[in-house]
């Protein structure tokens, strides 16, 4: 796979001098050594009557550099030694896919001739990594989903074993093979990022409008020890990349509207670059009202968001740049049936540097890449039932119940990628991350404005991280076997906590450890079109500020909204995983299947205690979080067929089972049997698309009933698509989501504290999207 690498001098200071000093010691390293000179591929992409396509895009599959062509028709990118397949793509033109091998000091032609396709769409590209980080096979043109998705979360849900826990219109939770929350790192542009809300109403994928993502990657198991620490599972999502060649501006601007969810959107975004300088903006405007659910159940699912994110790039020779970044986004008030709260507002900042640099010798290329994220976020208990007097309640008179929380993260990531011979590579590096959060609560009286209770949800919390990994890698072209190794150097403090806290769970509010992590990965061409891929790994994830410091907050990874203490001496936990993986392709047919079993030693986990709850309307259980052991297997597999050129029929089915062995009952979050099949029909020339879908989702009987979890009902629910282009660059998606009105709930939506219900699925949404491309 063909790398990337980006980066910039540390942009954090302060209270870990430590953490600084140990990444510029691996800066130092890295910038010491290196050749002048690179590989090429370069070419012309023209039309089939010969003439140039300005600003087609050309990359590697599955990699992360690419490059646009010129005026002219002309693209050139670095590339290491060894073999890609390169595609070709332009906005009217049908996407082309080419063979090359790349040899030492060695410039490959490579020229592109694109047919004439009239419907251009503007998507994301979604893909599953396999333990060795290559992507699943699959057939040329299917990465693209013609999906207008309100939440990343929402977009993952189509995934094999890739789940998302529903508490309101957004924020969707993604849940990968059963792991939850922060046992699956998320990263935006390399950056680490958490969330801002003790109750997860923001998963971290929240604070990025979808039109900004141009690609979303998951790795289901231990194996992306290089991206980061605590990775039991990762997501990656990379906003619109800078083009590497001359390009006069591009981009789109589109409108939509959903029904039932009477949302409406309006995007929009622009890149190109000028001799040295490259660039990238967009803007966003999100806002919906309440839906209903298929029995015409009303959900609360006000929402409203605006987004203005971008980057500029700066070459500073003929191998390397520099790029900065930043984002803004506000969103709120926002309804959340499944909390006791709802959002008031969340205001997200986030600024990056990267520099990037690669040549020929010993070391092919550099990263360093420096970031800091912030989120603000209030709640209130406006619009629920305790903002209301009521006679039969204890207290009988209405409560104001406010959060203000405060989450920022500074980090940085640098790393060398090192040429050892043509069979040998590695790559060596380090990363950190610096967080704090905190969150106080307050209760008062509605009449009187008299404060009742005051609570330190989040104390100030501190969590660091320093980590250095290494990576080394073997190939001859038809096996290849990579071994990773990762050690990783945590503090946990807070100066504070509630006097409830410091007196029924203790008052050493300090920790640190050591964790090491490895993985080995193994996969093998069995014949041209099948490869086999084994992998296995043992990763330590830190326990997080909620599962720490929490004072009776609701927690996130149970349906219930009962409130939980936490555990500021819990041990790490370490999940143990073995996965086999069998990828099939073929002209007209790909095939995916993947097994795994994982065990999850100190696997955090919640029980009863006799603690006293805080709210009077709280459940009178308040639980505590809890070091246990779980174990995890499933199956996952999809396939891809194209029954005729214009046909394609796709499907997949998900298995997975968890127990929780220290309770002896079934784990907390595990999602039903899932199967689909999809029917794609697409006009030759491209000029239009149909598509339709069907979702078959069993029932889930294994449920943890100690901690309040329910069964849940199978159901089926189908949707419908197309898509249109018209003249002047106009593209019309349409389409009919849960086309009949099926009333029906994911098994892991969170439940209503008020009524016990839990959050619905929309009902039938009819959508309608037009995208101007520029």
């Amino acid at each position: 796979m063909l790398k990337t690498y980006r980066c910039s001098g540390p942009a954090f200071s302060g209270r870990s001098a430590a953490a600084y000093s140990a990444l510029q010691v691996v800066v130092a390293l890295a910038v010491t050594v290196g050749a002048a000179g690179a590989q090429q591929i370069r070419g012309i992409v023209s039309s089939a009557e010969g003439q140039p396509i300005g600003g087609a895009v050309v990359r590697p599959v599955g990699g992360e550099m690419w490059a646009m062509a010129n005026a002219s028709g002309a693209y050139a990118f670095p590339a290491s030694v060894g073999t890609y397949l390169v595609e070709a793509s332009a906005l009217g033109y049908r996407t082309v896919r080419q063979e090359v091998t790349v040899g030492v000091g060695q410039v490959t032609n490579l020229n592109f001739t694109l047919e004439s396709r009239p419907l251009a769409l503007d998507g994301i590209s979604v893909s599953v990594l396999r333990p060795d980080l290559l992507p699943e096979a699959s057939l040329a043109g299917r990465e693209v989903e013609e999906a207008n998705p309100k939440d990343a979360g929402e977009l993952l849900r189509a995934l094999d074993g890739v789940e998302a826990v529903r508490r309101g219109p957004l924020g969707l939770d993604p849940v990968v093979r059963g792991l939850r929350e922060t046992e699956v790192g998320t990263y935006l542009d390399g950056a680490r990022m958490f969330p801002a809300g003790p109750a997860r109403m923001d998963s971290p994928l929240t604070h990025l409008d979808p039109s900004a993502i141009r690609s979303i990657q998951v790795v289901k198991g231990p194996y992306a020890l290089t991206w980061g620490a605590g990775n039991l599972s990762a997501i990656r999502v990379e906003t619109q990349p800078l083009p590497l060649q001359d390009s006069r501006p591009a981009g789109s601007l589109g409108v939509g509207y959903d029904s039932n969810l009477q949302a409406s959107e309006t995007t929009g975004k622009i890149f190109g670059k000028r001799g040295r300088v490259s660039y990238f903006a967009m803007g966003a405007w999100r806002q919906g009202d309440d839906y209903k659910s298929g029995a015409d159940r009303l959900i609360q699912g006000d929402f409203e968001s605006w987004e203005g994110r971008g980057k500029v790039g700066f070459d500073l020779g003929e191998n390397s740049r520099v790029v900065v970044g930043g984002g803004y986004q506000e969103q709120g008030p926002i309804d959340y049936p499944g909390r006791l709260l709802n959002a008031d507002f969340f205001e997200s900042t986030n600024f990056s540097a990267t520099f990037n640099w690669s040549g020929l010798g010993t070391v092919r290329g550099l990263e360093v890449q420096a970031y800091r994220n912030a989120v603000d976020h209030g709640m209130t208990n406006e619009g629920k039932p305790t903002a209301l007097d009521d006679p039969m309640r204890m207290p009988p008179f209405a409560l104001d119940i406010t959060v203000a929380s405060e989450m920022t993260v500074a980090g940085g990531r640098a790393a060398a990628d090192l040429y050892l011979n043509d069979a040998w590579s590695a790559e060596v590096g380090g990363d950190v991350y610096l967080t704090n959060r905190d969150a106080l609560r307050q209760i008062r009286n509605a009449a009187t404005q008299m404060l009742m209770f005051e609570s330190l949800m989040w104390p100030d919390a501190d969590i660091d991280d320093i980590g250095a990994f290494g990576r080394l890698a073997w190939t001859d072209g038809r096996t290849r076997v990579a071994g990773t190794v990762r050690a990783d150097f945590v503090s946990a403090s807070a100066p504070t906590a509630s006097a409830y806290f410091l007196a029924n769970v203790g008052t050493d509010l300090d920790d640190s450890e050591t964790n090491l992590s490895g993985a080995v990965t193994i996969s093998t061409d069995l014949s041209p079109n099948w490869t086999l891929a084994l992998g296995a790994g043992s990763v330590v994830r830190t326990a997080d500020a909620s599962e720490r410091y929490s004072d009776r907050v609701p927690a996130s990874k149970a349906q219930t909204a009962a409130e939980f203490m936490g555990n500021p001496q819990l041990a790490p936990e370490r999940s143990n995983q073995v996965d086999l993986w069998v990828d099939g392709g073929f002209e007209r047919f790909a095939i995916h299947v993947g097994a795994f079993v994982r065990r999850i030693d100190d696997y955090v986990t919640i029980e009863a205690t006799s603690l006293t709850k805080l709210l009077p309307l709280s459940p009178n259980t308040v639980f505590q979080y809890v070091n246990g052991e779980a174990t995890f297997r499933g199956l996952d597999a999809s396939f891809t067929a194209g029954l005729s050129d214009v046909l394609t029929l796709d499907g997949g089915v998900t298995y997975l089972r968890g127990q929780d062995t220290e309770l002896d009952e079934p784990a907390l979050g595990v999602a039903p049997f899932r199967t689909s099949v999809g029917l794609r029909y697409e006009e030759p020339l491209g000029r239009f698309y149909v598509e339709g879908s069907v979702n078959l989702v069993a029932e889930q009987k294994r449920q943890s009933k100690t901690r309040g979890e329910t069964e849940s009902p199978a159901y089926e629910t189908g949707d419908v698509r197309a898509g249109f282009g018209l003249p002047n660059g106009i593209t019309l998606r349409t389409g009919v989501l849960n086309i009949w009105n099926e009333d029906y709930v994911n098994h892991l939506n969170a439940k209503d504290p008020f009524t016990g219900l839990q959050i619905g699925e929309p009902g039938r949404v009819l959508f309608v999207d037009v995208v101007w491309s520029l």
